[in-house]
């Protein structure tokens, strides 16, 4: 698994950038929240981009979807995470952009509307450098992580 481990040094605030396996190529989607001073989650937040009905159109054409949390998103283990530590302002505007996110019609398609999309426009909110769409999850978040570790 393609995880970048933060420093324990007390509590605050944190966004995972994941990649899951699912039925076509895989999934990506944030986890965002407090975390206490031994690092373990007080708080947890999930959001990510999630076709609605008969995915497969999406595999041709745009079909409706939504930002929301997705049930196999806490069932399913996450094959790649990129945790970063935010200051609380930085958490703030993560969950500002997220609801806007949310509250707007949203279409997804697998290559040119997909969960990596969202993930996308999270990280530029945060100032960062992000990995074309296109890759299948586990690689955008792997080299989602070797553009931001520095």
């Amino acid at each position: 698994m393609l995880f970048a481990e933060v420093p324990r040094v007390g509590g605050g605030y944190f966004i995972d950038f994941r990649a899951r396996p699912s039925s076509y190529i895989g999934h990506t989607y944030i986890v965002y929240g407090r975390i206490d001073a031994s690092g373990r989650l007080v708080e947890t937040h999930y959001a990510g981009l999630i076709p609605f009905k008969q995915p497969w159109r999406g595999l041709f054409v745009p079909i409706e979807a939504s930002v929301q949390q997705y049930i196999d998103d806490t069932r399913r283990t996450p094959n790649a995470i990129y945790r970063v530590r935010l200051t609380a302002e930085q958490y703030r505007a993560v969950a500002r952009r997220v609801e806007y996110l949310r509250a707007q019609d949203r279409v997804w398609h697998a290559v040119f509307l997909n969960c990596n999309d969202f993930a996308n426009q999270i990280a530029e909110t945060l100032g960062m450098l992000h990995p074309p769409s296109t890759m299948p999850p586990p690689m955008w978040v792997g080299l989602f992580r070797l553009l931001n570790d520095r």
